[in-house]
């Protein structure tokens, strides 16, 4: 089964927590800190497989999460670092930030890794604050939380060639006749229900065919299957237009040839400006010939462009097809895989969301208690755990207590009245 879009949270580990530990060893009375750093929070990479072709195995995949940094340990012990996470997916994977509809990375190569979530950095014990005016620390850190992403994942596959046509065009057949595939092929009037990949051999090069599930009138609208393998078509350099020509399948091959080209349009229209291989398939069948003159008279008067007649089941004709598509490859290749080692890169940086202004926001409840919140202020707030003094005096300068109490003043506050921070209250001096 096709699965082509999913939605995942990722949730990178946190850091493990400093602890608070003292030197007990009858040989050294004087004791001192001894307190152990966490471990770093597992990150989460994504990673391109070109073993894997769809997104079935993220489908039900509701949360992915990395492993969270141990905490410290006495001895100065650092807590062990949490494992990272690694997301295979298919080449031609794109993540979409869900919040912003920000596109985060494109994964185009086989191997190609990104990382996606950053683990939280461990939190320090206290024997990283021992010092000649504090010898005897009483303070430690939790560890960072790790970042989240609400990301979407959105599989456009990426095949170097792909097969257009109205349902019983010939795509399957054709792409069987001259790749190592095998799709199910039979003489129906729908369309082929997934789309699939094919590795065609010609000339020592290696071109991947996708064949691109029927397209009928109003895909672009949503008709029919139209707007799920629509967008295969985009990462495509060249595109195969197959018209049936059998009488079995159509009356008049160029009206079909223009419900693909309008659809194209309607979807995006800068898809035209592919190179388009124009193909009459089934040139076999009886009466094959009165269609293709009257396609022929019709489509002269629009363009000038070549027009292939093939039979897919004969390979009749499909050298010269092959070979003309396999030239003009080698032609644009040095130029595509610059312009593909230039995008990859773009995305060789991690992003982080841009913080906004961080304000301080002052409000009372319906207590009369004064509330005050920000992200400085929560940061802090989970980074130093309340278990002892020095801890608690640490908070109060990186949340600059006093400007606190001076602009809760300003707006009315009286002292001795409470204001709270998260879940801890504190009295207006």
């Amino acid at each position: 089964m096709l699965v082509d879009n999913c939605e995942i949270l990722l949730v990178a580990g946190n850091g493990g927590n400093g602890i608070i530990s003292w030197r007990k060893e009858a040989h050294y009375p004087e004791g001192g800190p001894w307190g152990g750093d966490g471990g770093k929070g597992g990150d989460i990479y994504i990673v391109g497989d070109h073993n894997i072709n769809s997104l079935v195995k993220l489908k039900f995949h509701k949360m992915i999460s990395a492993q969270n940094g141990e905490n410290g340990r006495n001895k100065m012990a650092t807590g062990k670092n949490g494992e990272d996470v690694i997301i295979k997916v298919p080449i031609g994977t794109t993540i979409i930030n869900s919040k912003t509809n920000e596109i985060i990375v494109d994964i185009l190569r086989n191997g190609q890794k990104y990382l996606i979530c950053k683990g939280g950095i461990g939190g320090r014990g206290n024997a990283y604050f021992k010092s000649s005016k504090n010898r005897i620390p009483s303070l430690c850190e939790n560890g960072d939380l790790g970042q989240t992403l609400n990301a979407q994942f959105i599989l456009k596959y990426i095949a170097d060639v792909g097969l257009l046509g109205l349902p019983n065009a010939g795509k399957s057949t054709f792409v069987n006749s001259v790749s190592n595939t095998n799709f199910k092929t039979a003489n129906y009037q729908f369309t082929t229900l997934h789309s699939a990949l094919g590795v065609v051999n010609y000339n020592n090069e290696k071109l991947v065919f996708a064949d691109i599930p029927g397209i009928i009138k109003d895909a672009s609208l949503g008709v029919g299957l139209g707007l799920n393998f629509l967008k295969h078509i985009e990462r495509c350099h060249f595109l195969i237009h197959l018209i049936s020509v059998s009488p079995t399948d159509t009356q008049d091959a160029f009206k079909d040839y223009l419900t693909i080209i309008n659809e194209l349009k309607k979807y995006d229209k800068t898809i035209l400006d592919k190179k388009i291989f124009v193909v009459l398939n089934k040139i076999d069948e009886k009466e094959s010939q009165k269609l293709i003159a009257a396609f022929l008279k019709k489509f002269r008067k629009i363009s000038n462009a070549k027009v292939y007649q093939i039979s897919g089941f004969f390979k009749e004709n499909v050298e010269e097809l092959l070979n003309d598509i396999f030239n003009d490859y080698k032609k644009n290749k040095a130029n595509w895989e610059k312009e593909l080692d230039e995008k990859i890169n773009s995305y060789s940086i991690v992003k982080v969301e841009k913080e906004q202004n961080d304000t301080i926001e002052y409000f009372q409840n319906e207590d009369g208690v004064w509330i005050v919140d920000s992200k400085r202020i929560d940061y802090w707030y989970n980074k130093i755990p309340f278990i002892s003094d020095q801890n608690i005096t640490r908070f109060m300068q990186k949340i600059k207590i006093e400007e606190i109490e001076l602009t809760l003043k300003s707006k009315g506050a009286k002292v001795g009245q409470t204001f709270r921070i998260k879940d801890q209250n504190f009295v207006i001096e």
